[in-house]
């Protein structure tokens, strides 16, 4: 595997770019036992084939065949290559060299600067270098290259008394790698092999220290991103090998979490983030400012910094997760703009499972550290005037696009922070919708339809995620425009179509644990409000009492949801919820009330594919003794895979 990929750039002749890199792939080779390969990329082809007739030991003969060369004892390679693109040369000889160096063309090829891992700018001491390789650097600037792997290289110097310290400010705050002086020699032979030169002698601490510093960097990774272009090849070598791309990626989990740390421990000590976000909380022009400078901020603090990260995809993705992770929610950002995506589950900082198409995947994303779990989470709650620290370790809240968040931390949660976001899709679903889906057949949708019209009470019942509050939702469309409907809701995700719709929401405790307003106080005070009927997000509670009660007087044609894994066990979830309202009743009075107030159950499941289907719709049909009588009216076909009718209505 080649260790190192060194390119040499600027696009001003005369700069010795090419002499400088051919030398300092002699001196690899001499001085550092090391097999190298040199690919010339520029139109130098005076000095190539200069170097052909004045140094013997180069190994560039025209007539060999590419099997011939790998047999050889040579260890100095030179390849002639055009500019279109350079990824099957590169990818036949990665694992061939210890070293490659490229003398680039004229033109700036992102190509070459995405697989190097060190850019080495050769210039003079003159007005009209230094101009030249300062557009070269901000150029690079302009591309968010990574600036702490690029070097100047001053050459041609007469003065015994420079040193590299003193240009670092005219190169941009460029590190300059070393100065050459003027050679005489390298007039007639470009390679000095003598090795008391001056030239020779800095050249070679040059390549001593670039071999001690260089980076660590997955140039396999790196080839396999450019563009799978023809190559055209120029003598010495008659063809070229072409490899799999199916080359498996390999995992970079916590590979730079480390450098992600320092960056942001350096970017909190130098700005006030938190204090920055509250003063700007209600002004989103000021608040867009103080991120694009915190942005600028973690570039610079890179750029200034011994970090170094070769690849430029993956800087850029660096520098990304860090500004996402101090100003967004971090390594779910994506996943929050996915519209593919329905739940977000963070377990803990560097495990995080999402669920797409109904079906739970593993996420390669992951958290810094749980202080970057924590963070995220105070942004959700925190403009909503929550609070979540040791006194109150959980919280539930809302998105503003309406996703229903929920989060849990130390010490209830004993692997750091939990966080589960379910978010909904923003296109409003229909019963056809449904039907196309295979959720429900036509005849079972046309029968929901006439019972809402005819202001049945339903119950939808089904587990987690099942898709109870969707159905909700579709089941509401049906409600004739000319009724009053009342919603009550924990985190409000219904969103009816209607015109004449009031909308409650409940109220969590403040930072005092002072004004809760649960469902249940909302429930009875949609009593006063003239109600044609009340809609309730969820029964979890004492709030089944007073719904039943509000269907039992009046208000017909009311809906909610319940956890239950069948409709029989949705109606023993009921008397148990009505049982938490404190209120003593008798069992059979429990279930005279659940008889009067319910006309229909209908039950939701989500399956092992990751499809949710409507498993049964039953009716209530009256009692018998303590027992509530109902009979299915639409069952589920395992062999058909559809609901069906089993009964009139």
């Amino acid at each position: 595997m080649a260790k190192i990929i060194i390119s040499f750039l600027n696009n001003k002749s005369g700069c010795g770019k090419t002499t400088i890199g051919l030398n300092l792939a002699n001196i690899f080779t001499d001085e550092f036992n090391m097999k190298t390969l040199f690919i010339d990329f520029s139109n130098s082809v005076y000095e190539t084939e200069l170097l052909l007739k004045l140094d013997k030991s180069f190994l560039f003969r025209p007539d060999k065949s590419m099997d011939e060369y790998l047999y050889t004892k040579e260890k100095f390679y030179l390849l002639w290559l055009d500019e279109s693109n350079l990824k099957n040369a590169i990818e036949f000889w990665l694992d061939k060299v210890d070293i490659l160096l490229i003398d680039t063309p004229d033109v700036i090829s992102e190509e070459i600067l995405n697989i190097s891992g060190k850019i080495i700018i050769p210039t003079l001491l003159s007005p009209i270098y230094i101009k030249y390789t300062n557009f070269i650097i901000n150029k690079l600037i302009e591309i968010k290259y990574p600036l702490n792997i690029v070097n100047v290289l001053i050459n041609k110097n007469e003065d015994k008394f420079l040193k590299t310290d003193d240009f670092i400010d005219i190169f941009n705050d460029i590190k300059i790698a070393g100065i050459l002086p003027f050679e005489q020699e390298i007039e007639k032979n470009i390679i000095i092999k003598n090795k008391k030169s001056k030239f020779r002698l800095n050249l070679q601490e040059i390549a001593d220290g670039i071999l001690r510093k260089f980076p660590e960097k997955n140039y396999k990774e790196a080839i396999m991103k450019l563009n799978n272009k023809n190559i055209n090849i120029y003598h010495p070598l008659s063809r070229v090998m072409n490899y799999s791309e199916n080359m498996k990626k390999e995992k970079t989990i916590d590979k730079y979490s480390k450098i992600k740390k320092e960056v942001r421990k350096k970017l909190f000590e130098e700005l006030d983030i938190r204090n920055m976000e509250k003063d700007a909380l209600s002004h989103p022009e000021k608040k867009m400012k103080i991120y694009e400078d915190i942005k600028n901020k973690i570039r610079n603090i890179f750029d200034k910094s011994e970090f170094i990260i070769t690849d430029m995809d993956e800087r850029e993705k660096v520098i990304e997760d860090i500004y996402n992770e101090v100003t967004g929610l971090g390594a779910i950002e994506e996943y929050i703009k996915d519209e593919e995506v329905s739940e977000i589950m963070v377990n803990r900082h560097d495990q995080i499972y999402i669920e797409k198409n109904g079906k739970l995947i593993k996420s390669d994303a992951i958290y810094t550290d749980d202080d970057m779990v924590l963070r995220a989470i105070e942004k959700i709650v925190l403009p909503l005037g929550r609070r979540i620290d040791e006194s109150v370790p959980y919280v539930d809240a809302r998105l503003p696009d309406g996703s229903r968040v929920n989060a849990i931390i130390p010490p209830l949660a004993l692997d750091g922070p939990v966080l589960t976001i379910r978010k909904f899709s923003k296109k409003k679903l229909t019963i056809e919708d449904l039907i196309r889906f295979g959720s429900i057949s036509e005849d079972a949708a046309e029968y929901l339809k006439n019972a809402v019209i005819k202001r049945k009470n339903i119950i939808v019942s089904g587990g987690t995620g099942s898709g109870k509050t969707t159905l909700l939702n579709i089941l509401s469309s049906f409600i004739p425009e000319d009724e009053r409907i009342i919603t009550v809701e924990d985190s409000a995700e219904l969103k009816l179509s209607q015109e004449h719709v009031i909308r409650l929401e409940a109220r969590p405790p403040n930072i005092e644990g002072k004004g809760a307003v649960t469902i249940r106080d909302l429930v009875k005070n949609c009593l006063r409000m003239r109600p044609d009927r009340i809609i309730v997000g969820e029964c979890r509670s004492g709030e089944a009492l007073d719904m039943l009660q509000a269907m039992n007087t009046g208000h017909e044609g009311s809906m909610t949801t319940v956890h239950a894994n069948s409709p029989r066990d949705a109606l023993s979830r009921i008397e148990v919820m009505v049982l938490m309202a404190g209120v003593e009743l008798p069992l059979r009075a429990i279930r005279e009330q659940i008889k009067s107030a319910v006309d229909i159950i209908v039950q939701q499941v989500r399956l092992k594919d990751g499809s949710r289907k409507i498993t049964a719709i039953a009716e209530i049909s009256g009692m018998e003794g303590d027992t509530i009588l109902m009979h299915n009216v639409f069952e589920y076909d395992e062999a058909e895979k559809c609901i069906k009718r089993v009964s009139a209505m």
